[in-house]
C-alpha cells in the first residue's frame, strides 16, 4: 500500500523504507513509527510502536546499535542541535523525551544508559555509560558520570543516577552518586549508591 502522506515522504522514512530497515533493525509497527530520513542508525535496534525520531535540516541524530526504544520515545534534534545515542541502551518503558532543540546544543548519551518512567532530557546534557534517569524528571544540562550499569555488583562503581520527580538543572554527579529528588533536585542530597542501597 503506497504512502499517502507527503510529509512522511519528505521528512520521514516511508512505511516501505521502515520495513526495509528489518535487514539491520527491528521496527515492530512501521505504520506507527516515524524516523527522520537523516537519522543515522546502527544495527540491532528495536523500535516499538509510537516511536518518533524527528530531525530538522541542519540538525543531527546519531544512534548506535542494540538499543531498545519503547513506545512513546520521542527524540528531537532541531535548530542545529545534535543528539548522540550510544549502544545497548534502554529507552522506556513509560515514555522518554530527548530534545536538542537549541542552536549548538549537543546532547550525548553513552552506552548502556537506562531511561524510564517519563524523563525529559534537554539542554547540553551528557549521560555517561550506564547512567540512569528514572521517573518524570526534566533533566536539563546535567552531567552524569559513566560507570558500571545497574547490575554492577559494587554500587559505588555504578554510573550516576537521577530518580524521583521534578526538575534537575545543572547537576553534575560522580560515579556512584545518586539523587532521589522530589520537586527541585538542587534541594535533594547527593548520596552514595552503597548507602542508598545498603544491601545492593
Amino acid at each position: 500500500m503506497p504512502d499517502r502522506d507527503p510529509v512522511r515522504r519528505i521528512d520521514f522514512l516511508s512505511v516501505e523504507e521502515l520495513i526495509a530497515l528489518g535487514d539491520r533493525n527491528t521496527v515492530l509497527d512501521p505504520h506507527s513509527v516515524l524516523i527522520a530520513r537523516t537519522a543515522e542508525l546502527g544495527d540491532g535496534n528495536i523500535f516499538y510502536p509510537g516511536v518518533v525520531f524527528r530531525c530538522d535540516p541542519g540538525s543531527e541524530i546519531v544512534v548506535g546499535s542494540g538499543n531498545q526504544f519503547f513506545p512513546g520515545t520521542f527524540v528531537l534534534a532541531a535548530a542545529g542541535g545534535r543528539v548522540e545515542l550510544g549502544s545497548d541502551g534502554t529507552y522506556g518503558p513509560g515514555g522518554v523525551q530527548i530534545k536538542a532543540n537549541v542552536a549548538g546544543t549537543l546532547l550525548r548519551l553513552g552506552d548502556g544508559v537506562r531511561l524510564a518512567n517519563g524523563p525529559e532530557i534537554v539542554g547540553r546534557t551528557t549521560i555517561g555509560d550506564g547512567g540512569q534517569v528514572i521517573g518524570p524528571i526534566q533533566a536539563q544540562s546535567v552531567v552524569l558520570a559513566g560507570g558500571g550499569g545497574h547490575s554492577e555488583p559494587d554500587p559505588d562503581r555504578r554510573a550516576s543516577v537521577l530518580k524521583g520527580v521534578g526538575l534537575a538543572r545543572g547537576i553534575e554527579l560522580r560515579v556512584g552518586d545518586v539523587v532521589n529528588g522530589l520537586g527541585d533536585f538542587a534541594l535533594a542530597p547527593v548520596e552514595r549508591q552503597s548507602s542508598y542501597h545498603p544491601r545492593a
